[in-house]
């Protein structure tokens, strides 16, 4: 699975205080979703999301060579759609779309103690799959991002058809969204990613 939603810290329960971030007077906050709310990785990369429409989140990651993906997600957690871009642009046969059983509006969103056990449909490289993912949300909690504060549902995601690839995720109400931390593969170390600035985007 490629770098998505980029989406940075933390296990499931553990909170990260990350440096270098703005002043508590300019976090962002759901108003900036308009326009867009950017992460800085430790390595310079950049995540960054913005209202789609009223159930939908774009997200764009770029690493600092210029390339990176562009993806959409259902109320901020979901991908329903990814691809790949280099030098600004598209990389062909990149894309996925995935098509979950319920409308926009009936998507779940975090709940303690809550699981969501759901088939997806996934057209990729011209092969269309039926695969099972779940979603178990955790306690809600605080989280601090760059010297901003927020709420934040843990996520893991299991991917079952991916001999259970997992991600986990922080979901943060306040904004909307959610941001990948950690991924790990069977058998294999897990990869955190670390984020140490949150910002809005300026027009």
């Amino acid at each position: 699975m490629n770098k998505s939603f980029v989406l940075i810290t933390a296990g499931f329960g553990i909170l990260s205080t990350l440096i270098s971030g703005p002043a508590l007077a300019d976090c962002p906050t759901v108003a900036d979703m308009e326009t867009g709310i950017r992460l800085t990785d430790l390595d310079g990369g950049t995540e960054t999301y913005r209202t789609q429409s009223t159930y939908f989140v774009k997200g764009v990651y770029n690493d600092t060579a210029a390339s990176g993906s562009e993806y959409l997600l259902m109320k901020g957690i979901y991908l329903v759609e990814q691809f790949d871009f280099e030098n600004g642009s598209p990389v062909s046969g990149s894309r996925s779309t995935h098509a979950f059983p319920l409308k926009p509006a009936d998507a779940p969103l975090p709940v303690d103690g809550a699981r969501w056990d759901t088939e997806v449909l996934s057209l990729s490289g011209g092969e269309v799959l039926s695969e099972r993912e779940s979603y178990i949300f955790g306690p809600l909690t605080e989280i601090t991002l760059g010297g901003c504060s927020y709420d934040m549902n843990p996520i893991i995601t299991i991917y079952h058809d991916e001999d259970g690839y997992e991600e986990k995720l922080h979901y943060l109400p306040e904004l909307g969204f959610a941001y990948l931390v950690e991924i790990k593969e069977r058998n294999k170390p897990a990869d955190r990613f670390t984020y140490t600035r949150i910002e809005s985007v300026q027009n």
